[in-house]
């Protein structure tokens, strides 16, 4: 078998069976000894009243979905790869995920699909999967869930 190009990987975390299947697959092709770096991009809430109405929204959002990415590694199999999740916040997804990628050298970056019927589908990306493939300046693989009923939350 012949190794793995990708030395560095970032990984799009939303906890959605798409961002499931993206990190096991970002984590079957880091070149052992290669690092997954994993990002949570929490969205502010346009509708809280007050400060800390919004820390708990944000505090909410991070702790579900560490929960969910503690649950999705405990299922990776061993891979040699170095796995971690970072957090970021902004409105503007695709833009915060392409600005880690070229932060921490990256050289490839993989999302999932959204949807039902993702598996199905062959037309046009959603947004951010859009936005961050016209932004990035790293070649960018969008994986779709599982066909099987299995990945489905």
């Amino acid at each position: 078998m012949t190794a793995s190009p990708f030395h560095r990987i970032l990984v799009g975390w939303d906890a959605s069976p798409g961002a499931r299947v993206a990190l096991a697959t970002a984590s079957a092709m880091a070149q052992d000894g290669g690092t997954v770096i994993v990002r949570a991009v929490l969205v502010p809430s346009e509708h809280a009243e007050t400060g800390g109405e919004q820390s708990r929204d944000l505090s909410a959002q991070r702790s579900w979905s560490q929960d969910r990415f503690d649950q999705a590694r405990q299922t990776l199999p061993a891979s040699g790869s170095r796995v971690r999740l970072e957090w970021g916040e902004s409105q503007d997804i695709a833009s915060d995920l392409t600005a880690s990628a070229a932060e921490h050298g990256c050289d490839l970056i993989v999302l999932g699909r959204h949807g039902e019927d993702s598996h199905l589908r062959s037309g046009p990306l959603g947004p951010v999967a859009r936005q961050v493939a016209d932004q990035a300046t790293v070649p960018v693989l969008v994986v779709p869930t599982a066909s099987s009923g299995r990945d489905r939350a």
